[in-house]
């Protein structure tokens, strides 16, 4: 039998192990397990296999210590096991297949299921000598198309083939999903439906891209989910082309209705493109007052680029009166978050800036002469 490599815990940190029924090794009618003749037992039974230990023992043993790739060797051992990956991940629930697709998604990609792209960056690095760091602890090879698949089944839900005229329909969040029955919203994975979408959009694990079924996914994730991601990619798709490989055409009503409708919802960097909508009169009638009004929700929640807009419309009184030190007042506060832009705005109203109070901008003559 090919040797198991066991995953110490260190190594599973942010991962489960694959779990199965406490009884799915015992020994049944069916046991392919060829027979013997009374030597052969003798020797048997004075050398212990894997299929004549215990089934608890056994069960025991592989639930705490093998991976997915682990599980994927054992279904070579004897035949009852071949689904022994399938049974494992529909066992686990949620957090198992999705672990076990995102595994198959990225293969050897040095993808852990739940690290930041900085995190996977940090574990790609080479240890001193000719030692390397375990690329995915998880024991699988890349298999994107069997992933689609897994994803498919967790996504709770079930994409239509359109016809050419809705392909060409720019789809808004007023848009009434009818394709979908009340029993989907129980069921229905807004990460899956995500994953989905931008699988579709990149052609992964299909024949070729389907900017249409990637789109039906995120309305779906809206819909049925509620899901704030999805409405703020959407907007960006039609926003942007880049978004969908230039698969999708530019749609600037759709996507501001779709900024709109993730920035109701909370999404801050929404709040932001929505302002700018409004301050350009892209897909919407312009407005100094909506675009203001936005600028200042984005930025009290953080957004730092939001706040030299806010600086912006009291520098060249836009929808409200000139006022240079409310504006550096801004600029000032953006800049504490690290938009450099903000770093122009206090250069240009330099004369205004100096004279604020220090309770005001204690670190601001720093910013102006090192530029940070």
């Amino acid at each position: 039998m090919t040797a198991i490599n066991m995953v110490s815990p260190t190594q599973r940190s942010t991962m489960q192990t694959p779990s199965l029924p406490a009884l799915y090794f015992s020994n049944d009618e069916n046991d392919d397990t060829p027979t013997t003749s009374t030597t052969n037992t003798i020797t048997e039974q004075t050398t212990p296999t894997l299929q004549t230990l215990p089934p608890e023992l056994l069960h025991k043993c592989l639930t705490q210590f093998c991976d997915w790739g682990d599980l994927a060797k054992l279904a070579c051992v004897q035949s009852k096991w071949k689904n022994i990956v399938h049974d494992s991940a529909i066992y686990g629930g949620r957090e198992a297949m999705w672990e076990l697709s995102m595994c198959l998604l990225h293969g050897d990609d040095k993808y852990d299921g739940s690290s930041s792209d900085n995190e996977k960056e940090e574990n790609t690095s080479e240890d001193s000598g000719s030692n390397i760091r375990p690329k995915n602890n998880r024991g699988l090879q890349k298999n994107e198309a069997l992933a689609i698949k897994y994803l498919t089944l967790m996504s709770g839900v079930e994409v239509s083939q359109s016809s050419e005229e809705e392909q060409s329909k720019s789809l808004l969040p007023s848009d009434i999903d009818n394709s979908s029955d009340n029993s989907s919203k129980t069921v229905a994975d807004e990460a899956a439906l995500l994953q989905l979408a931008e699988c579709h959009l990149s052609g992964t694990g299909l024949s070729q891209p389907n900017p249409t079924a990637a789109l039906q996914y995120l309305t779906k994730a809206y819909h049925l989910t509620n899901s704030v991601a999805s409405a703020h990619k959407l907007a960006l798709i039609y926003e942007y082309p880049t978004q969908s490989n230039n698969l999708i055409p530019i749609d600037v009503v759709a996507a501001f209705q779709w900024f709109k409708a993730a920035s109701e919802k909370g999404h801050v960097s929404s709040m932001a493109e929505l302002a700018l909508c409004y301050e350009l009169g892209c897909g919407v009638e312009a407005s100094d007052d909506e675009a203001l009004d936005w600028y200042r929700k984005a930025a009290n929640l953080g957004h730092s680029a939001s706040h030299y807009s806010v600086g912006e419309h009291f520098e060249e009184a836009r929808g409200v009166n000139m006022d240079h030190e409310e504006a550096c007042l801004w600029y000032y506060r953006g800049a504490l978050l690290g938009c450099s832009d903000g770093i122009g705005g206090l250069r240009r109203l330099e004369n205004v800036a100096r004279n604020l109070p220090r309770r005001l901008a204690p670190q601001l003559d720093d910013m102006l002469l090192l530029g940070l």
